[in-house]
């Protein structure tokens, strides 16, 4: 609607607070018994936890990538108008949404680790068609299928880490610390790649990424549910 950019954040950071606010009245106030023991201020993650936060921090460096940077990607490398350069962004966002609504369903049938392998094969897709892309369609249809393929690791990460060992807690807080320490690192590492190479360039990285999915998809087998008939939800 051609409104400046300051009153679009202004009502958005508005409209927000306000659904924040009213969905806090419903989170659970959990606090520990008088005589519990409080958790340590900090200790070294498991080492089942950092192969499993290697699998997440590839999915969640190609998904900060992608939703920092595709619609950079399609006008300055690809020349599109401004209007399609930020659907690719929303494209990538909608296949990641759908997928994590139909997760639970996909997992329970086929597991967690054929479904990151079989993720993984669409999103390193997805990467080398926006790399070799000759258009900006064929481009948001690779960030569609990074989209798709990345949605669902994390969630399967927590749960393989949950039962990785004997403190699931220090397990799940490991790989929380390593996949979300990706997604600061993604947008700033792809900007500084790009400049000293170019964006192409810098895709080829999250492409390379995301092709460790299909690597080291074999480590989340901990989190499976598939004939544990429990566990955390995959679109959680």
């Amino acid at each position: 609607v051609g409104a400046d950019a300051r009153l679009h954040h202004t009502l958005a950071a508005l409209v927000l607070t306000a659904l924040g606010l009213a969905a806090c009245r419903g989170v659970l106030d959990l606090r520990g018994e008088p005589d519990e023991e409080p958790p340590p201020r900090f200790t070294l993650p498991p080492k089942s936890a950092l192969v499993i936060g290697a699998v997440g921090f590839c999915a969640v460096f190609a998904e900060g990538a992608s939703l920092d940077w595709s619609a950079v990607y399609l006008r300055d490398v690809l020349g599109s108008s401004d209007g399609v350069a930020a659907a690719s962004t929303t494209a990538f966002a909608l296949t990641m949404a759908v997928a994590r609504l139909a997760g639970d369903r996909i997992v329970d049938r086929f597991g967690a680790v054929r479904t990151v392998r079989v993720g993984g094969a669409l999103a390193t897709a997805g990467g080398l068609l926006v790399v070799f892309s000759p258009s900006p369609a064929a481009a948001m249809g690779g960030f569609g299928l990074l989209g798709l393929g990345v949605a669902v690791v994390v969630p399967l990460a927590f749960a393989a880490a949950g039962r990785s060992g004997p403190n699931p807690s220090q397990a799940i807080a490991g790989v929380a610390t390593i996949t979300y320490t990706s997604s600061l690192i993604a947008p700033s590492a792809i900007g500084a790649l790009a400049e000293t190479t170019s964006l192409v360039a810098s895709f080829g990285v999250v492409t390379a990424l995301a092709f460790g999915l299909v690597a080291g998809a074999g480590v989340l087998r901990a989190g499976d549910r598939k004939g544990t008939g429990s566990g955390p939800a995959a679109g959680g």
